[in-house]
């Protein structure tokens, strides 16, 4: 694991929970204040995922996962653990309105951990809320630097096309860079051949759309590179995930 993917996944937590906030689920339970409901599903996205990342291998087996939840009082906040009292003193900057979902996500390290955290916080006044809080712990000495010299990759894989012409070593050479040696650098930036991480991140981009948008499975494969909804079944099942288990939230 490097800082690259770390920094993919933060990007993918930041927008994945401002996606569940906006759910129509979400705005429905908040004005019933079923923050039960919330939580329960929240917990179902943030479970999947976990496994999800495990399966795919872009999490190794030392990272952690650790949830919070539950209601807090700002008034104790010294007694909080380290992750609620990051959260509780964002919260408290955003001055957000009272009894609506606040979106929760930051990134902090402490002596051992690089912390990615997402969640929902209800503000219920100055002093008073609700909590759910999704910490995943990354081990610091897991974490490797990425050199300047291979970030050249990522900015090969943000533009090339897999529906263009040119196969990826043709498009490659066509930029100057050695094939056998842009593979090697893939492998220290992507701790995977480029293909292979291609469909990985294929694969988390058409995960995000089963769970928090209402397209078909069809369109979904489409809409994410597939060949058509048999070459993205066959994907996730070469990974040991079925598509029917991963939750659709958009129409609750």
């Amino acid at each position: 694991m490097n800082f690259y993917i770390v920094s993919l996944l933060d990007a993918m937590a930041e927008r994945n929970i401002d996606l569940f906030c906006n759910l129509n689920f979400v705005k429905s339970a908040v004005f019933f204040s079923d923050l039960q409901e919330l939580s329960i599903r929240l917990k179902t996205v943030a479970d999947y995922y976990f496994i999800f990342f495990k399966r795919l291998e872009i999490l190794p087996d030392e990272v952690t996962k650790e949830e919070y939840i539950g209601h807090y009082d700002n008034l104790y906040i010294k007694g909080h653990e380290p992750t609620v009292t990051h959260i509780l003193q964002k919260v408290n900057q955003t001055q957000p309105f009272y009894n609506d979902i606040l979106p929760i996500h930051l990134r902090y390290t402490d002596t051992t951990n690089m912390h990615l955290v997402v969640g929902i916080a209800r503000p219920d006044d100055r002093r008073n809320g609700y909590l759910h809080a999704i910490d995943l712990c990354l081990p610091k000495n897991l974490i490797r630097n990425v050199s300047s010299n291979v970030l050249y990759v990522k900015d090969i894989f943000d533009i090339y096309c897999s529906d263009q012409k040119q196969t990826v070593k043709d498009f490659i050479e066509s930029k100057g860079y050695n094939y056998s040696h842009f593979q090697r650098d893939c492998k220290v930036c992507f701790g995977d051949a480029f293909y292979s991480f291609r469909l990985k991140k294929n694969m988390l981009d058409a995960v995000g759309d089963i769970i928090f948008t209402d397209l078909s499975l069809k369109e979904v494969a489409f809409k994410n590179n597939f060949l058509d909804y048999a070459n993205m079944y066959k994907a996730f099942v070469r990974h040991e995930v079925s598509l029917t288990s991963i939750p659709r939230l958009a129409n609750l």
